[in-house]
């Protein structure tokens, strides 16, 4: 490579890093940083549950089989509710030894199988049916209920857009508050929050006793979705 395609090459790393360079200085004019929050609390119209079933059996293949008709059965039952097979989806599957410990010492008794589904409920109307008919049909377990909304999207972009406002309207009565005014936005930065379905507090009893218990009725929370960021302004 000769000399003068170096130093062309050269010349132009520099002018790529310097628009970095400049965006990561601070302002040369006065300016005030702060924050702006907002939340928006809505009613929840999506949820989401972990059933598992649970097989054990003295060779491993045997608890397979039982597991795999266990939840055949769960799907099935899950089917004539309304859940859409597309709906329903694995989130583990495991065959492990199901150890004893018997004079200190550990010893393999047989082996356990245990399939768990995550299922999305779109009608939470049907909710405690759904749990009671996975309940009634093989599921040895009901957990992890998460509630969500089908407006997330929409619902985040609100709360970003009312905690831009939050940090603007701080900034106005912090540079009148110095006698001067707002020349302009330098810099907006998003904070992220965590907005993640949170699992609510609720495990189903074992099998024979989920048999035993009808009408499963639950109320959910609101949701309180939030947005953080953090504005930079050039005062005059």
């Amino acid at each position: 490579m000769g000399r003068n395609s170096t130093a062309m090459i050269s010349l132009l790393l520099v002018a790529l890093a310097a628009p970095a360079a400049a965006q990561s200085e601070s302002p040369t004019l006065p300016s005030v940083m702060t924050q702006g929050r907002a939340s928006i609390k809505v009613t929840p119209d999506l949820a989401w549950l972990t059933v598992t079933s649970e097989a054990r059996a003295p060779r491993p293949v045997d608890a397979q089989r039982a597991a795999a008709l266990a939840i055949d059965g769960v799907r099935a039952s899950l089917r004539k509710t309304g859940v859409q097979d597309d709906d329903v989806k694995t989130r583990s599957y495991s065959v492990d030894p199901d150890a004893q410990y018997i004079d200190g010492k550990s010893t393999i008794i047989g082996y356990v199988a245990r399939h768990s589904l995550d299922v999305r409920v779109d009608n939470l109307a049907l909710l405690g049916a759904i749990i009671d008919a996975a309940g009634s049909s093989g599921a040895t377990a009901v957990s992890d209920i998460r509630y969500d909304t089908k407006r997330r999207d929409e619902i985040d972009a609100q709360a970003l857009a009312l905690a831009v406002k939050d940090a603007l309207k701080r900034v106005d009565i912090m540079a009148a508050a110095a006698g001067r005014t707002v020349q302009g936005v330098w810099r907006i930065d998003e904070q992220r929050v965590n907005n993640s379905p949170r699992p609510m507090a609720y495990m189903a009893a074992p099998a024979p006793a989920m048999r035993a218990s009808q009408d499963t009725s639950l109320s959910p929370a609101e949701l309180e979705i939030s947005a953080a960021v953090t504005l930079t302004v050039i005062l005059r």
